[in-house]
């Protein structure tokens, strides 16, 4: 019988053919993303900037537009709050900026802000609109009030015969549907958020066909306004997340939000779904109102978010997707809003059908009717 033979491996050799194949595929791989660019992202410095925001913090919640200001090295801490409580917060200087909804709130900002850092931006528009459903629009046009668009999702309100309608207590089930309750519009607190605000200036403009000449008219305005809007109940901070649920139809057959809500939430449905949705549609004010709020930049942290919104290619697209108008340094319509949603299939609406745009009274008597239809807190 042949001697048994003893090798001896070396500890070396077995861990080098071992750990080599990985080893390779792991320089091969560190190669590539250093090649691409993508191996600094997580090393990168990111600088978060505190702000203040009121219904727009719906563009800064979304996961694309987080990422592209983190490719740029920001990341916003949001402190959510309606337009008119941001106005008076007293901790205004420890924000980076604020993003009140309308120019009411933003005059006041930057009125509190005068011989300090306050430089503003507008990067997008969106108009305020009156959001229902299919068989709520077909009762209003039965009943006079409002007329269908060329396009089978918007129609045309006339705010006029709207109010008549509602003062005269008149209820669904007079139209045909099945529906006991009062017509009346569901609206955003007039006390806490610009949607509110103005959906009482597109109200008080449809009465009385002009803003109050002092504060004595003020008062008396939103005095007689008064049942009108204590009858939609108690009010929230925005309707478009009841609306927008299943069971919309029984929280509010009429919501007042932003057209860029109902535009983005038709995108999704056609990204998901691959078709609109038909049963919810939009009444557009032929007296219109157009809400271009504005970023007021309260720090040099802030001051580079506005530029971003303002210049940033990806984050000026991202803004159309979510159906804002997005708006050119120079204050003029930039991307081509029309053709976009004609790309995605989604019919493009005829926002307002007069040359009557509805104004909104200054910030202090607009203030006094609101404190009257919504008992203020401020």
């Amino acid at each position: 019988m042949d001697e048994p033979e003893f090798r001896v491996v070396d500890p070396l050799r077995r861990f080098l053919w071992w750990f080599s194949p990985p080893a390779a595929i792991a320089v091969i791989g560190l190669i590539l993303v250093l090649v691409t660019g993508h191996v600094t992202g997580p090393l990168k410095h990111i600088t978060v900037v505190r702000a203040m925001l009121a219904s727009k913090r719906e563009f800064f919640e979304d996961e694309q537009v987080k990422r592209i200001l983190m490719a740029n090295g920001y990341q916003v801490q949001i402190t959510p709050v309606g337009s008119f409580e941001l106005a008076e917060k007293e901790d205004l200087d420890t924000f980076g900026f604020v993003f009140p909804s309308g120019q009411s709130a933003a005059d006041r900002v930057r009125e509190r802000r005068q011989g300090q850092h306050a430089i503003a931006f507008r990067p997008f528009f969106t108009p305020i609109v009156l959001a229902t459903f299919r068989e709520y629009a077909d009762a209003l046009v039965k009943a006079g009030v409002a007329e269908q668009q060329s396009t089978s999702l918007y129609y045309d309100l006339d705010v006029d015969k709207m109010v008549e309608l509602i003062d005269s207590g008149a209820l669904w089930s007079d139209q045909g549907l099945d529906n006991r309750n009062r017509i009346i519009a569901q609206s955003p607190d007039p006390c806490r958020t610009y949607s509110g605000a103005v959906y009482v200036g597109l109200v008080a403009f449809a009465r009385y066909r002009h803003p109050p000449a002092g504060e004595a008219e003020a008062v008396k305005m939103g005095r007689e306004l008064k049942p009108m809007f204590d009858a939609e109940g108690q009010h929230g901070e925005d309707m478009a997340p009841k609306y927008f649920v299943p069971e919309g139809r029984s929280f509010a057959p009429i919501a007042v939000i932003y057209e860029h809500q109902f535009l983005a939430h038709q995108i999704r449905e056609l990204e998901r779904n691959g078709r609109l949705d038909d049963q919810r549609v939009l009444l557009y004010p032929k007296a219109q109102h157009e809400s271009a709020p504005e970023l007021i930049s309260l720090s040099p942290e802030g001051d580079e978010i506005g530029r971003l919104l303002m210049e940033n290619a990806d984050l000026r697209q991202r803004a159309v997707e979510l159906g804002f108008h997005v708006l050119s340094p120079g204050g003029a319509p930039e991307i081509d809003f029309a053709g976009f949603l004609g790309q995605r299939g989604v019919p493009v609406p005829r926002s307002g059908s007069g040359n009557t745009e509805t104004w909104l009274p200054a910030n202090a008597l607009l203030k006094k009717m609101i404190g009257e239809i919504g008992d203020c807190r401020w």
